[in-house]
């Protein structure tokens, strides 16, 4: 009867406990992202092996919401996490660069926070509405990263990226306050399942199911289709859960399979590519929602918490089990997903999509294991039309103008010979170790890559560490976003897995493409190329972009991973070769390179010593090269200071013989 009576009031009160489960999902969600990088930037300098247990220590300490919310009971757990959440994405915006500390605030008690806001909505409007504030939440935030070509607002300074960081933090404080002093409202059983429940979606949802820049590097899309395709998900994840139907046992066994074989088979190195991706990313949307409402349905079936003293003679529910269960969520979030990136690092010895698959596992039990309602069905309870009308129109569906309008404003392609313009010669070539567009100061900044390529009058440009979607790249689909920024062609060459690579990019149109990648050898992270094909004067040029094995102790992976991108080329005539070789001058790993290849330096042919290339910000050694066949002229070669990224880049005018 409580329930009943609380989805009769006024609709303005009716939605505050849904519309703070949308905008905590949108602010975690994009701390989450702006985390990664910060915490890459500080296992580097801590040394992978020792972030690899510093990190989850970290992320262990929502398990403090426990004590906390034995303490405090739901409504001032809620309230003061929420409020948290909300001043750390205002904060984080306002910063030149985001903080470490602050953002990982931000994630912690936001992982506290959202499943307090998905316990509560649980309560005063059913499982359908709880479930559905999440994937509109994603949806919205979506939304977001397209308007932005995946480059989160936080990290940006522009009046736009303000506004959003601005608007996004003050909407969770006032949903919060509005949900925290709704009076008469319930606050819901105490429930480790539902605590839990945030955790693998967060998990599973971050890495690739509401990623565009997974969809589109996997599928081999354009990022606008990618992201029509995320919505779509989303979609089908929100609207199954409103819906009244009867989800039968078969159903929920049919999603738990589906649930588990999409991580398994669309990430990781040996991942599958193409159009089945975008078919099961929305699939894999599908019964992720679908867990999502069975297990909700099976929390708010459960023994109900045991009221604390802070509470008690209110009789409102303790909230120590959700503090726990957010917890638990919370490390299953951190080992999903940190195993998967660090693995690229250290040879962990156990496959990457094994762990997105273990939130998968996580999940399932979530929703199949435990406490049911009665009878063989798992219903999702539905919203009022009064309800559920304006969420879908005005929300969801004005969401997908923004893929639309991306994909209409994207840049016009470069104007081939056959338009009737001949390109000149010589073509500006550069070669650039991006390092996912994170600089020597942590900050996460394609703009200044892009100002550097501009600088330089890069025409082609062969470039090394490039994320498409990669959490440690903070999600940003960087190649998609540098080609539209210059106006140029990309071909993509995976190479660690479909995610991240190398590329070529060309403000002349691409003749022809081509990519493979190299057996891991000795190192830990499987190496890649790609060659475009692109016109210089009446003839035409191939460029490579290269990315060898980076350890000191693997010489001899880069020497045959070296003889593997010459077989490639297999000594055709104007030809250039560019790229992060990882081997010095003089060393026994560039022999191969120059032994009887008749290949020639960019550097080496001009009059001023060779520049070196790495470190950024104080180079002392040279690893990065451009190499080109003896029918081709080098000139006017340039490698200016730039602290962008951790290498520096290489420029030079190319032209026939």
């Amino acid at each position: 009867m409580v329930a009943d009576s609380t989805r009769r009031r006024p609709a303005p009160r009716m939605v505050a406990a849904p519309i703070l489960v949308v905008t905590l999902t949108v602010a975690v969600a994009e701390l989450l992202r702006v985390s990664f990088p910060l915490l890459y930037r500080l296992a580097e300098e801590l040394g992978f092996l020792t972030a690899a247990g510093v990190v989850p220590l970290l992320f262990a300490l929502p398990l403090l919401a426990a004590p906390l919310g034995r303490l405090l009971g739901p409504r001032w757990l809620l309230g003061v996490a929420a409020a948290l959440v909300g001043l750390a994405r205002v904060a984080a915006q306002v910063q030149a660069t985001p903080g470490l500390a602050v953002v990982l605030v931000g994630v912690l008690v936001g992982l506290v926070a959202l499943p307090m806001a998905v316990r509560v909505t649980l309560a005063r409007h059913g499982v359908g509405v709880a479930a559905a504030g999440l994937f509109i939440g994603l949806a919205v935030d979506t939304g977001i990263r397209l308007a932005f070509v995946t480059w989160d607002p936080a990290w940006q300074t522009s009046g736009g990226a303000l506004l959003v960081g601005t608007v996004v933090g003050l909407a969770v404080l006032v949903a919060a306050v509005t949900t925290i002093v709704e009076p008469r409202a319930p606050w819901g059983g105490d429930s480790v399942r539902s605590g839990l429940l945030v955790g693998p979606v967060l998990a599973l949802e971050t890495l690739a199911l509401a990623s565009p820049g997974f969809v589109a590097s996997s599928a081999g899309v354009g990022l606008a289709t990618a992201g029509i395709v995320v919505l779509v998900g989303l979609s089908v994840a929100a609207t199954g859960a409103v819906g009244r139907v009867q989800w039968r046992r078969v159903v929920v066994i049919v999603a738990a399979i589906v649930v588990v074989v999409v991580p398994a088979l669309a990430t990781g190195p040996a991942a599958i590519g193409g159009w089945l991706v975008a078919v099961a990313v929305v699939g894999a949307q599908w019964a992720v929602g679908l867990l999502v409402v069975a297990t909700l349905q099976r929390a708010s079936h459960g023994r109900p918490g045991t009221s604390d003293r802070a509470t008690a003679a209110a009789g409102v529910p303790g909230a120590w089990r959700t503090g726990l269960g957010s917890g638990f969520g919370s490390l299953v979030l951190v080992l999903a997903l940190l195993p998967y990136q660090i693995s690229y690092e250290l040879e962990l010895g156990v496959p990457q999509a094994a762990w997105p698959v273990l939130a998968s596992m996580v999940l399932v039990a979530l929703g199949t294991v435990g406490a049911r309602a009665s009878g063989n069905d798992v219903q999702a309870d539905s919203l009022r039309p009064s309800v559920l009308a304006p969420i879908a129109v005005v929300v969801v569906l004005p969401l997908f103008v923004v893929p639309i309008v991306l994909g209409a404003t994207s840049s016009t392609p470069p104007a081939s010979a056959a338009d009737g313009a001949q390109p000149a010669s010589p073509v500006r070539v550069a070669t650039y170790n991006l390092h996912s567009a994170v600089g020597v100061d942590g900050r996460l900044d394609p703009e200044r890559i892009a100002q550097v390529l501009v600088a330089g009058e890069a025409e082609v440009m062969a470039l090394q560490e490039v994320s498409r979607g990669w959490p440690l790249g903070g999600g940003l689909d960087l190649g998609s976003w540098l080609a539209r920024r210059l106006g140029a062609d990309m071909a993509w060459g995976p190479a660690a897995d479909r995610q991240f690579g190398n590329a070529v990019l060309s403000t002349r149109s691409i003749l022809a493409e081509r990519s493979g990648t190299m057996p891991r050898g000795q190192g830990p992270m499987r190496r890649g190329w790609v060659a475009a094909t692109v016109p210089v004067g009446t003839e035409s040029v191939e460029v490579f972009s290269v990315h060898l094995q980076h350890q000191d102790d693997t010489t001899e992976t880069r020497r045959s991973q070296a003889r593997l991108v010459l077989a490639a080329w297999d000594a055709q005539s104007a030809t250039v070769l560019a790229g992060d070789f990882n081997s010095r001058p003089g060393s026994v790993d560039i022999e191969p390179w120059f032994d009887g290849t008749g290949l020639v330096s960019a550097q080496e042919v001009q009059a001023e010593p060779p520049r070196d290339t790495s470190p950024a910000e104080d180079p002392d050694h040279r690893i990065d090269w451009i190499l080109g066949t003896p029918d081709l002229v080098f000139s006017d070669v340039e490698v200016p200071p730039t602290t962008a990224s951790d290498h520096l880049p290489i420029f030079t005018d190319i032209a026939h013989r």
